[in-house]
């Protein structure tokens, strides 16, 4: 097998020549996965010269095409050979053959709208703005909650609130102590890494008049609309882009000096912490002390999650205030990351709800962690790191 690439304005056409079969579906797998990744979502595959393809052949070319389809991008098969034709006929997959003419037409080629481009050191951004409800933001526990936890609150989450920090799901007459842990929700989905010993992270999406509840502990809950999309890709690859200067650039397009953002993005690598056990089971001992935190914290001791689609909810401010930890000079923030294997994002202007909604639809929610920076210069970890995504900002205004 012979496998060879070749832009056509948006579109990558990859050719193949040879036999696609269990021998040769990993390398073609490897090449369309590979295209993906780096930001391909139009992709046809001429096969022309592919004289033989298999059931392990089609499942990879399904894989493709599925995934495309999930963000509107193009996949299919041009100038098949008799052979591959009359195999993608019988089995039913027809909607696999396209039209090479379709392939090159310029007049076919999506023109979505335009936002305004800036560049960074890591990072190009396409900047999109809309009309939005005023973000109010609430800050709920106390720093030393781990000491002394207090009093949790209880709240609801429907599509225009958000929420990240400690806390538990469930109506409180239902809230055991082991159902909390790291918390994130946003439009209208909240999840939740319980400290039950199972390591497996729970969520409730929003369905028709079910709107998740819960109790926050200690962290942020706030209630708008995001009135700025970020679309955002590194400059150079394998480059990544570390989540403090997205997080800075945030701030400087809420042109204010404390805004809420989501993301949504291809992964790097993710840096982080989550709680171990309840925070009911504090003995006399202090859980922050060396080496008891270890029993109650469990910290990425390398970028975890690589190669992952990754949602995270956070605030960011530049100066200090309850609830935020130093991010670097003039940067103060705290965010919380939910993962998952990883998915396409489409691109251009595309809607926080229903973008949230795919990822707990489609694929299996791995983790939510709590992100950190460790700059330690020879034994840190350094921070999170992505690729390409989108930033839903937000500044607040109370």
């Amino acid at each position: 097998m012979e496998i060879s690439q070749v832009k056509s304005g948006t579109l990558l056409i990859v050719t193949l020549a040879g036999r696609l079969d269990a021998g040769w579906c990993e390398p073609v797998e490897n090449a369309l996965v590979t295209a993906i990744r780096s930001g391909e979502h139009r992709i046809h595959l001429d096969m022309a010269k592919v004289n033989y393809i298999s059931s392990a052949g089609i499942r990879v070319l399904l894989s493709g095409y599925k995934q495309l389809s999930t963000i509107h991008g193009t996949f299919g098969v041009i100038e098949p050979s008799p052979n591959v034709r009359s195999v993608l006929e019988l089995s039913g997959l027809k909607m696999l053959i396209a039209e090479r003419e379709l392939s090159v037409a310029p007049d076919l080629i999506d023109n979505p709208p335009a936002g305004e481009i800036s560049v960074s050191e890591h990072a190009r951004y396409e900047v999109f703005s809309r009309s939005a409800a005023p973000m109010r933001l609430t800050p709920i526990g106390r720093e030393d909650w781990l000491r002394e936890p207090g009093a949790a609150a209880k709240i609801r989450l429907g599509e225009n609130e958000w929420a990240f920090g400690i806390g538990a799901l469930g109506r409180t007459e239902s809230v055991e102590t082991t159902c909390y842990g790291e918390l994130l929700a946003v439009a209208g989905i909240a999840a939740v890494q319980p400290t039950d010993g199972s390591s497996r992270p729970d969520f409730i999406v929003r369905e028709g008049e079910l709107i998740p509840e819960g109790e926050l502990l200690a962290g942020f809950f706030g209630t708008g609309e995001f009135s700025l999309l970020a679309r955002f890709e590194a400059m150079k690859e394998p480059a990544a882009i570390p989540l403090s200067e997205l997080a800075r650039r945030a701030l400087e397009l809420s042109g204010s000096d404390l805004a809420v953002v989501v993301g949504i993005a291809d992964t790097a690598g993710l840096v982080g912490a989550s709680l171990q056990q309840p925070p009911s089971a504090r003995t006399t001992t202090d859980p922050l002390a060396f080496p008891e935190i270890r029993d109650w914290v469990s910290f990425t001791s390398e970028r975890a999650f690589r190669d992952s689609t990754s949602l995270w909810v956070g605030v960011v401010a530049r100066e200090s205030a309850p609830l935020l930890r130093s991010w670097g000079e003039g940067l103060f923030a705290h965010f919380h990351a939910a993962s998952f294997p990883y998915r396409p994002l489409q691109k251009g202007v595309i809607d926080l709800a229903a973008s949230v909604r795919s990822l707990f639809d489609i694929h299996h929610l791995q983790a939510v962690t709590h992100l950190l920076a460790d700059p330690r210069e020879f034994s840190g970890v350094g921070e999170s790191e992505f690729l390409r995504g989108a930033l839903w900002i937000a500044p607040v205004t109370s």
